[in-house]
């Protein structure tokens, strides 16, 4: 069942302006890449004499960008120099297998498709290496599905920073309360609030917090219920541009 929240548009009134594009998160979002992200992890970590973690320990730590990931899996006293070398090391060996068992999560494809048939542009944005988010898009058949494909590169500000988001939205020409963020984590719906877009939030994803506390939007169970109430939210809206002055 989904829970919803007000769009909120000017003055705390509910927002009038079209959806008129999706984006969506990678990873707890669209696919399940914990277990291919916990194998490279785990390598990295038995080579450094540490003890490797379970798949469900590494969910609690995605979602902050690779090197994040490295440095929380490290811990805080870990110095910047050796987080950077395990950093690289982590990127080499989940370059070399990085959908071995990353999996779409149900309803993924299908909910593209239907977008896509319905003439939404789809973009990605993703806190996941912009190499790596090109190979495993390429690797899992979805890449066709994208306008735009926005990852991590050096010198530019991840989620929850609105600067990316505002820049997809600048690149699917939209502005960002015409464009829903889809995703499964606070950095999701913390970056399209600070970017002025409305949010959908996922509850199969890798979040450790409680769901109702991150202000997005909408909670939904997954990724078919998404597609219902964007279905849903793109009817209200038109009806309402259409309803008289």
């Amino acid at each position: 069942m989904a829970r919803r929240q007000p769009i909120a548009g000017r003055g705390g009134a509910r927002a009038v302006t079209p959806i008129r594009a999706v984006v969506f998160d990678l990873d707890g979002t669209l696919i399940d890449s914990v277990p291919d992200i916990a194998a490279a992890l785990n390598l990295c970590l038995t080579a450094e004499g540490r003890t490797p973690l379970a798949e469900d320990g590494v969910a609690k730590l995605v979602g902050g960008g690779a090197r994040e990931l490295v440095a929380r899996a490290l811990g805080d006293a870990t110095l910047d120099a050796d987080v950077d070398r395990v950093h690289a090391d982590f990127l080499a060996r989940y370059d070399a297998e990085p959908v071995a068992r990353t999996r779409l999560y149900p309803g993924a494809r299908e909910l593209l498709i239907e977008l896509r048939d319905a003439g939404l542009p789809i973009a990605i944005c993703t806190n996941k290496p912009q190499h790596l988010t090109d190979l495993i898009l390429a690797r899992l058949d979805l890449a066709a599905f994208f306008s735009v494909i926005w990852g991590a590169t050096p010198g530019h500000p991840l989620k929850p920073d609105a600067a990316c988001l505002r820049t997809v939205c600048t690149e699917l020409g939209t502005t960002p309360s015409e464009t829903v963020m889809v995703g499964d984590s606070h950095t999701d719906i913390d970056a399209a609030r600070a970017a002025g877009c409305p949010s959908i939030l996922v509850a199969h994803g890798y979040e450790q917090r409680p769901l109702a506390s991150l202000g997005a939007n909408i909670v939904v169970a997954g990724l078919a219920e998404a597609g219902l109430e964007i279905a849903r939210w793109r009817g209200e809206e038109q009806s309402r541009l259409r309803q008289p002055a």
